[in-house]
């Protein structure tokens, strides 16, 4: 497979180092492949590091339905400090020579788990009033930052000793694991701050399969494909979206914005598509002759053009 990223539109699996920016990934991206357009599917902060999913050319088009994406983080609380960042890159605000037992943590957990509130440092990338909180926290401003709703779907104690503990957790988009760690922390009465933070999955992105920097400077220059899973396609990406197929007749008038009737609703492939009820809408991934075309949303049995590829 010879690859074009100039023109070709596809996901890689970024590694993302420790002490590097989101953005400064995207921008060593976009230098190495000489793609027209980069982004990403959500950012990690400077300290982090893991899974950075980036999109080449049209693909940043379906930036936000990854971001929207489940996620799986690797979290080390070192004990002993709180912090005002809630992770290493913070100024100490208190300390405690306190440290949790293993039934401790193991009978705090339960309460991390499901559709919980919680409210994100006031050091976060949010906006507040048009400005991102960590620059009213750093300017020491004060303001207000309000709970958010969000779900953790598993969390798991790995291992726990006098100096720190090592935690997984999986989480809904939206979530802090800064603020969990502290919230886990105040719940115990115990001091403590995230010194590692390494994220291990983002929807189809997997650790397993990312790709260095360094390696896919590697491939670029000497012309090599071989991408060993860190590479996706449009297609597999949105594979979570129910499947639309269109002839080259509507396919044509879909890539003109045009609203499509489907008629034919077999054509459309998900397991749980309820055609018969009137509330029914969804984002859709619409393909021609096996080739992703777009994302549509598709309402009863009507198909209009959201993104076209």
């Amino acid at each position: 497979m010879t690859l074009n990223f100039s023109q070709d539109n596809y996901w890689i699996n970024v590694e993302k180092p420790v002490g590097y920016s989101s953005a400064k990934v995207v921008a060593i991206v976009k230098k190495i492949t000489a793609a027209k357009k980069v982004g990403h599917g959500g950012t990690l902060d400077p300290f982090a590091e893991g899974v950075l999913p980036v999109a080449i050319n049209k693909a940043t088009k379906t930036c936000q339905h990854i971001m929207d994406a489940k996620k799986r983080y690797f979290f080390r609380i070192s004990w002993g400090e709180f912090r005002d960042t809630d992770d290493i890159e913070g100024k100490v605000e208190e300390t405690s020579d306190l440290r949790p037992t293993n039934d401790q943590i193991i009978t705090i957990l339960p309460f991390f788990i499901g559709k919980i509130k919680q409210t994100p440092s006031r050091f976060s990338a949010l906006k507040i009033d048009g400005k991102r909180a960590y620059e009213l926290a750093r300017n020491e401003i004060n303001f207000e930052i309000k709970q958010r709703e969000v779900e953790i779907f598993f969390i798991k104690m790995l291992a726990n000793n006098s100096e720190y503990g090592d935690f997984e957790v999986a989480c809904s988009k939206g979530t802090y694991v800064r603020s969990i760690a502290r919230d886990l922390c105040k719940k115990m009465a115990i001091c403590g701050y995230v010194s590692q933070l390494k994220r291990l999955e983002v929807g189809k992105f997997n650790y397993k399969k990312i790709i260095s920097l360094a390696k896919l400077k590697r491939l670029v220059n000497y012309g090599e494909s071989f991408f060993d899973g860190s590479l996706l396609s449009l297609h597999d990406v949105l594979d979570f979206m129910v499947e639309i197929k269109l002839d080259d007749l509507d396919a044509s008038r879909f890539r003109n914005g045009q609203i499509i009737t489907i008629n034919n609703v077999s054509d459309c492939s998900s397991s749980n598509l309820n055609h018969n009820s009137n509330d029914f809408v969804s984002k859709a991934r619409v393909v021609n002759n096996g080739v992703l075309i777009g994302l549509g949303e598709f309402d009863k049995n009507l198909l209009k053009p959201i993104n076209v590829f």
